[in-house]
């Protein structure tokens, strides 16, 4: 089902005063995009959304696997067992831009003058733990959007959004920083929910890493062999114990999304079945968790890292990581029958880091993309020092709403 609207009501313009400083200081860019005449297209069927999209889909699943993936397994649910299978009041907003002469500025190549563009794409949806966040992602890149065109953008979706569900459902919003920035002010205004006071819920940056960055990182060489009594797998049944009690414990560190342990049990038992988790071991005993969860056609998305406090400080989780992203980027993978995959590859494994130096400096020597010291930084004419924007590697953020329903991610 779709549904369309084109002449959204007239919304006041608002702005963070530090994000539209940062913005001016970005290295300066020919022509800055302005929304103009956007098209909002609803879909709640999750094969209609990938059928619209997919083309303009494709070149942008690193920065959109925190939405594409899981349509893909809407989609594969819905094929085999209908739409009344699915949970209700799921959705995917899609905004258009009117096709131009110049195809240039758009924000997918595939797009050509005839065919409208897709700017940036609304997910509400949910999973097996309960509602995901509202998950904003803008395809174009941030710096070259007029901040106050798209200010005045993020007033339209939000006054838009306030028609389509009951404002307690939007517990808590996650993309890049300035657009959800901007939206979360606007939504606050228009459902009358204020964010929540105090740190946001989750801040990080996003990354990525490849065949080569990977090599690159290690000189060429493979991972060194492990001491006696180490190893690094998938995770078996006999580990669901184990596992559980780690993602709970991960899960306390990320407020509110906490879990009880039968939630964390339940959650242990689905990634396992389902072989999305990697173990470290060492003397048989789980020491760190790395689960891959989200994946689409050529990128995997690595969705929670964790080791437990008394095994820090040894290495477990960039070794881990390394491993899992090794196995990833080219195949072998040993599934639970026994035997490897070569078929199971991907073009890049994505993550996000949350903004603290150790992680990201972990990552970075692992081989991912523009985080800790492969973040680039230039001097303004004003001297300051901003981040040079690197594409699939932007800021992004959650913000969270008051009397609301929480849901888990």
């Amino acid at each position: 089902m779709m549904h369309y609207e084109q002449h959204p009501p007239q919304s006041h313009f608002y702005h963070h005063p530090q994000q539209m400083q940062q913005m001016q200081h970005q290295p300066p860019m020919p022509l800055l995009h302005e929304f103009t005449n956007t098209l909002f297209t609803v879909y709640s069927s999750p094969s209609l959304f990938l059928r619209a999209t997919g083309s303009q889909l494709d070149i942008h699943q690193r920065k959109l696997n925190v939405i594409l993936p899981h349509a893909l397994k809407l989609a594969e649910q819905e094929r085999k067992h209908g739409a009344h299978s699915l949970a209700p009041n799921q959705f995917w907003i899609c905004a258009w831009s009117p096709p131009t002469s110049s195809s240039s500025s758009s924000s997918t190549a595939a797009t050509t003058a005839n065919a409208p563009c897709l700017e940036y794409i609304l997910s509400c949806t949910e999973h097996h733990l309960g509602t995901y966040p509202l998950f904003l992602v803008h395809l174009r890149p941030i710096p070259s959007i007029s901040p106050k065109s798209l200010s005045h953008e993020m007033a339209r979706l939000a006054s838009y959004l306030s028609t389509l569900l009951p404002s307690t459902r939007v517990f808590s919003i996650y993309g890049q920083e300035l657009p959800t920035r901007l939206l979360c002010e606007h939504w606050s205004y228009v459902s009358g929910h204020r964010i929540v006071d105090g740190p946001a819920y989750y801040e990080a940056s996003s990354s990525y890493v490849t065949r080569e960055t990977l090599l690159a990182a290690n000189g060429g060489k493979k991972m060194a062999s492990l001491p006696v009594g180490h190893e690094m797998r998938l995770a078996r049944k006999e580990d669901m114990q184990s596992v559980a009690q780690l993602c709970m414990e991960f899960a306390a560190d990320s407020p509110p999304f906490t879990l009880t342990p039968a939630r964390a049990l339940q959650e242990s038992r689905y990634m396992i079945e389902h072989e999305l988790v990697y173990v470290y071991t060492i003397d048989r005993i789980v020491t760190t968790v790395v689960a891959v969860t989200r994946t689409s056609a050529t990128v995997a998305g690595m969705t929670k890292v964790y080791t437990a406090p008394k095994f820090r400080g040894r290495g477990c989780a960039e070794k881990l990581v390394a491993f899992v992203c090794e196995q990833k980027l080219f195949g072998g993978t040993v599934g639970k029958n026994g035997t490897k995959s070569s078929s199971s590859s991907f073009e890049s494994v994505v993550l996000f880091v949350g903004h603290t130096l150790a992680a990201a400096r972990v990552y970075h020597r692992v081989g991912f993309v523009g985080v800790g010291p492969g973040k680039k930084k230039v001097k303004t004419a004003m001297g300051t020092e901003v981040e040079v924007y690197t594409p699939d590697a932007e800021n992004w953020l959650e913000l969270g709403f008051e009397d609301t329903e929480i849901g888990h991610w």
